[in-house]
């Protein structure tokens, strides 16, 4: 055991730790119960329907599957394949380790293992934690193919391209970067010269490339035909495209500004946001792999900033390649001084840019707010990461325009001084240590509060359209009473409203439960609960002859709150001898013979 290296275990322990204390804590999001929806419809059809207009691959949705078929309906259930493959994420950060040195890809996991946001979406039973695996294994596979050139890169390279297909459309955007990266590589490489940049010779054939493409394609076309018995959904390979785009440019309800994904950086994400900056002396880096993960982070942080629809678990897929360009910095034997000052200059640009912002502010803007009060809003907004401020309105846009305008030039003027001013290697690293040390202490303490204290919260960007702690106010009850007695999952339900998930999901083994949107409703009210929408409670009222418990019930943001009825006769032990707050009328007697 003494000569275990056990480094890489240590940083895989903390990562699973945080990933897996307490993960069933917060309610299921609407997206966990429309997943989980769709692995019940598999349970009955026996393979998943693949439909183009709902930008995700299949294959989550037969990894939930296989997870909820050996452990059960629950969330614990549904979320353990992402805690796993978040884990291997951090396992594939440590397999850079012949690219970019031992140090760099420790630290880059030790990073990764404590962000806010990878504990986060790990957390969760969506699709983006497999698109972060495979876009990894994808780059690892280029980047080890010109180093090495052996099969097993090869083999990498491959499966990363056929898993982000399988996983999420936007896999054209990592396919289309990496191409781009790799030019622009070569052209920086002719600029500032790489000193390892000889191409490795190659250890495959085309017979060990025509065998990678089949099994790729093979897992390609037996996934999206839903294990062959439905194979025109191979069509939605290229179908999902129109779609996909027509959502991206419109938003669709999910449109964000394009400094969306600066903003969480600077609230979460500080190891992040150092190698962000760090990008800007990416010539200084002379180990080919960090200048292309610079210089492809930079790029598919572009691009997803451009796409108007943004939703904040993409982050992990965005900016995983920047902690690699920090760890790189950090972990150098020693630091460029132009590098050091172009970092220092771009930081005091940015936030000198941040400040002096207001000049290109709208007239809006400035018609309620002078010069002294957009500055305490610019502080404060730039610090939030936000793009509002409560007593300026909207400045964020602009603001972070000025920001990164001045943080361009200020690593300019960095440049330049770096090679006038005297400033000792000591006072350097120093620096580096502090600014390392400060920037893993923040991730991991915002990591805790967030994931364990905040984690349904909606004030929080992270937290995006989340389920209610309200829903336990139902579910908690009744799922009390099936666990104690099995008879109870006859008990009939009505869920009157609209978009009732994570519902038909939390609920699905109890087959008396009926949804009913729009103007529906069954043909008898009374049952065992309801949950009624507020504008059509006064109707359901009216209706009802048995006597109820009443809560409001808010289900998620951006929904109005419904009215929860629960039936004193089934429910009563709950709520301790207290009176029912609804009393329906009674049935109307028998007429007289």
């Amino acid at each position: 055991m003494a000569r275990v290296d056990w480094t890489p275990w240590l940083i895989l322990g903390l990562g699973a730790l945080l990933r897996f204390v307490l993960l069933s804590m917060k309610p299921p999001h609407f997206d966990e119960g429309i997943n989980g929806w769709f692995v019940d419809q598999m349970a009955r059809t026996g393979f998943y329907r693949y439909d183009p207009t709902n930008y995700h691959g299949p294959l989550h949705f037969y990894v939930l599957f296989l997870a909820q078929t050996l452990f059960g309906r629950h969330v614990w259930a549904l979320r353990l394949p992402v805690v796993l493959g978040s884990i291997a994420a951090l396992w594939m950060t440590l397999r850079f380790e012949p690219l970019v040195g031992r140090k760099t890809s420790r630290l880059a996991a030790l990073a990764m293992a404590v962000s806010p946001g990878f504990i986060f979406y790990a957390r969760y039973a969506i699709h983006e934690v497999w698109l972060l695996c495979f876009s990894m294994l994808f780059v690892v596979g280029l980047l080890g193919l010109w180093k090495r050139g052996t099969r097993g890169y090869l083999w990498c390279v491959g499966m990363g391209v056929a898993g982000m297909i399988l996983t999420k459309e936007t896999y054209i955007i990592h396919i289309g970067c990496a191409a781009i990266a790799a030019g622009v590589l070569w052209v920086s490489h002719k600029i500032t010269p790489l000193l390892d940049l000889q191409r490795a010779r190659q250890e495959w054939d085309l017979a060990d490339l025509a065998t990678v493409i089949g099994v790729g394609a093979i897992a390609i076309v037996f996934f999206y035909s839903g294990t062959f018995l439905n194979m025109p959904g191979l069509r939605g390979l290229y179908q999902t495209f129109s779609t996909w785009y027509q959502t991206g440019a419109k938003g669709n309800g999910h449109e964000k500004p394009w400094p969306y994904w600066l903003e969480l950086v600077i609230r979460y994400e500080w190891p992040v946001l150092i190698g962000f900056v760090l990008c800007l002396a990416c010539q200084f880096f002379r180990n080919f792999a960090i200048r292309y993960l610079a210089i492809y982070g930079i790029g598919i942080f572009a691009a997803y900033s451009i796409v108007n629809y943004k939703t904040p678990w993409c982050i992990i897929s965005i900016v995983w390649p920047f902690l690699f360009v920090f760890a790189a910095a950090v972990t150098s034997l020693s630091v460029p001084r132009k590098a050091f000052f172009i970092m220092a200059g771009a930081i005091a640009g940015f936030v000198l840019g941040a400040l002096l912002s207001y000049p290109i502010q709208s007239s809006a803007v400035k018609d309620v707010c002078g010069w002294s009060t957009y500055l305490v809003g610019a502080v404060r907004v730039t610090l939030a990461g936000a793009c509002t401020s409560p007593t300026c309105g909207e400045i964020g846009e602009r603001l972070y325009t000025a920001a990164i305008v001045g943080a361009l030039l200020g690593g300019a003027a960095g440049f330049y001084l770096g090679s006038l001013a005297a400033v000792t290697d000591e006072l350097m690293k120093s620096v580096r240590r502090a600014a390392t040390g400060l920037a893993l202490l923040f991730s991991l303490s915002m990591a805790i509060w967030l994931n364990y204290f905040r984690c349904s919260t909606d004030t929080e960007p992270y937290v995006y359209v989340q389920t209610y702690n309200d829903i336990y106010r139902l579910t908690r009850p009744v799922l009390a009473l099936a666990y104690h007695n099995p008879s109870y999952y006859g008990m009939t339900g009505h869920m009157i409203r609209t978009s009732a998930y994570p519902f038909p999901w939390i609920l699905g083994d109890f087959p008396n439960i009926g949804y009913y949107e729009h103007n529906d409703v069954p043909g008898k009210l009374d049952a065992d609960f309801l949950l009624v929408q507020r504008d059509r409670v006064a109707d359901v009222e009216k209706k009802l002859h048995e006597s109820y418990f009443t809560e409001p019930l808010t289900i998620r943001p951006y929904q109005d709150t419904s009215k929860l009825f629960l039936n004193a006769k089934t429910f009563g032990r709950f709520f301790h001898g207290d009176q029912p707050t609804f009393v329906g009328k009674p049935d109307a007697a028998p007429a007289a013979r």
